[in-house]
């Protein structure tokens, strides 16, 4: 890597209803949150930043003339599987056929090759893993590496490459984890979601400065819901964990968003897809 910083910008594309507090729940949910993409997509496109969007399958489908704009200017897809359903949650043989079909479809519907993957709520397990390296993709970005996370499980990475820290190489297969940070000697996930957005903007600000004054790589990811401008309904069967979850540090979240782009761009990280970071780190 030397001394360039890379910064990817990314999306989880699911549906509001996907997320796993709603869809575990008996609440049923119709509103549509996906305009939340397209404010994250018209933020990036304001600094030019491409981004990997993590689409689940049969999502993709249903939106894929928004997509097409998309990925015609620039932004990569990538699978987020079939069905917002955590890959610990199926067999092997149930996740391997629906990654494959979903893979095969979305190649075909858009005339582009699918190469990265991550899983919903970071759930994967190495054999998981080795069939994804089996249908053909160059990399995975399902490692949190956070033992509080619902959906842990930890991933053995002693026969990869460490490239950087939560970047590792396995023969042509990339691992790309999320930036994490030590905080009261625990590591902690400072890429986005809930981690982000839930607690004081000041200190979480302060708390990734000192991360990237010390790294070369940082990942950002978030949902639709996040950003999306319609007001997200009272969903008074969920815990009250969760109703904080869906509600807390909304306002304002875009801004905090493009304040940090431009503290990424002041400590001269280059912004760049996933795709585009496994072709230059597969060449070294």
């Amino acid at each position: 890597m030397g001394k360039k910083k890379y910064a990817v910008f990314t999306m989880d594309v699911e549906r509001f209803s996907d997320t796993e507090c709603i869809a575990n729940s008996k609440t049923k949910v119709d509103i549509d949150l996906l305009d939340g993409l397209d404010e994250y997509i018209e933020l990036l496109d304001k600094y030019n930043i491409k981004s990997t969007l993590f689409t689940v399958g049969d999502l993709a489908e249903q939106i894929k003339d928004k997509l097409d704009v998309y990925l015609n200017n620039g932004h990569q897809l990538a699978l987020h599987n079939y069905k917002h359903t955590a890959p610990m949650n199926l067999s092997c043989e149930e996740f391997k056929e629906g990654v494959k079909n979903s893979k095969d479809h979305l190649e075909k519907l858009f005339g582009k090759e699918i190469v990265g993957f991550r899983a919903p709520c970071f759930s994967i397990d190495n054999e998981r893993i080795d069939i994804l390296k089996d249908l053909g993709f160059k990399y995975d970005s399902s490692y949190l590496g956070f033992s509080k996370a619902r959906h842990t499980v930890k991933l053995n990475l002693k026969n990869y490459k460490k490239i950087y820290k939560n970047v590792y190489k396995q023969e042509d297969f990339f691992e790309f984890g999320i930036s994490r940070q030590k905080i009261f000697g625990k590591q902690y996930p400072i890429s986005g979601g809930g981690y982000v957005r839930l607690f004081n903007w000041g200190v979480i600000k302060a708390i990734i400065k000192h991360y990237l004054r010390r790294n070369d790589y940082y990942v950002f990811y978030l949902h639709p819901f996040e950003l999306s401008k319609k007001k997200i309904p009272v969903l008074k069967e969920l815990k009250s964990y969760d109703k904080f979850y869906l509600k807390n540090g909304m306002t304002g979240y875009k801004r905090h968003i493009e304040q940090l782009i431009k503290i990424l761009k002041k400590f001269d990280y280059t912004f760049i897809t996933f795709e585009e970071l496994t072709e230059k780190l597969s060449k070294k």
